[in-house]
C-alpha cells in the first residue's frame, strides 16, 4: 500500500532505503526531550530494522502505530517523521494518537505545523476519527504551543509520568474533536493531497 501525503512544502510518505542517512542526520541532531521518543537507536542498523517492521503497515487494518517520513520538498531530504497511533483506533470511540518530531536543522521553518496539520486532516478525513490526541513533555514549550495553534486543548497534565536522562518529567495531553477542526480557519488545507493505493 502507497501512503503519501503532499502539501505546498512536504511530502509525507513511507521509508525508503535511500532515506537511512538523513534519519541518522536528523537523529544525531535531535534535542534531548526527542530522544526519549526516537523509536531505534541512532545506528544505521537499529534504523534499518525499525523501518522494515512499519514500512507495509496499513493504518486502516494493522491496530498499531505507523510512521511516515517527512520529506522537504524544495530540500530533497528528509527532516522528520509522522505518525499515527493506531492502536487507539476502535470502531465505536474512532479516537487515535498523533505525534511527530524534527531534526534540530528543520525547526522553526514552519514544517511541523504543516506536517501535523496534513496528518490530523488525514486522521479525519481518511480514517474517520472523531477524536484525535497528542503528547509532548510539559517543558517542550514550543511543541504544546504548536498544537494550541492547530486548535488543539489542553485535556491533561501528568505529573512525573516518564523520565529523560534519569530525570522525572511531566508531560501534556492536547486533542481535537473533529467537528472543531472542521470549523477552524487555521486548519483550511493547504494544497494537501492524499493517495493512499
Amino acid at each position: 500500500m502507497s501512503l503519501i501525503i503532499k502539501t505546498e512544502r512536504l511530502i509525507l510518505r513511507r521509508y525508503r532505503k535511500a532515506d537511512l542517512e538523513d534519519i541518522l542526520e536528523f537523529s544525531r541532531t535531535t534535542d534531548w526531550w526527542l530522544e526519549r521518543i526516537l523509536p531505534w537507536e541512532v545506528d544505521s542498523q537499529d534504523i534499518t530494522d525499525y523501518w522494515e517492521k512499519v514500512k507495509d503497515l496499513n493504518p486502516f487494518k494493522d491496530p498499531r502505530w505507523f510512521d511516515l517520513v517527512i520529506e522537504v520538498k524544495s530540500l530533497g531530504k528528509v527532516a522528520g517523521i509522522v505518525g499515527y497511533g493506531v492502536t487507539v483506533i476502535d470502531e465505536q470511540h474512532k479516537q487515535g494518537m498523533v505525534g511527530w518530531l524534527l531534526g534540530c536543522d528543520y525547526q522553526g521553518q514552519g514544517y511541523a505545523s504543516e506536517a501535523a496539520q496534513a496528518i490530523i486532516t488525514f486522521g479525519f478525513s481518511e480514517l474517520s476519527l472523531h477524536r484525535i490526541s497528542a503528547r509532548t513533555g510539559m517543558d517542550n514549550a514550543p511543541s504544546w504551543k504548536m498544537m494550541e495553534r492547530l486548535g488543539m486543548r489542553r485535556e491533561a497534565h501528568f505529573r512525573e509520568s516518564h523520565t529523560v536522562k534519569g530525570q522525572w518529567r511531566d508531560e501534556y495531553i492536547y486533542a481535537v474533536l473533529l467537528h472543531e477542526w472542521q470549523t477552524s480557519t487555521r486548519n483550511t488545507p493547504r494544497n494537501t493531497q492524499s493517495n493512499n493505493d
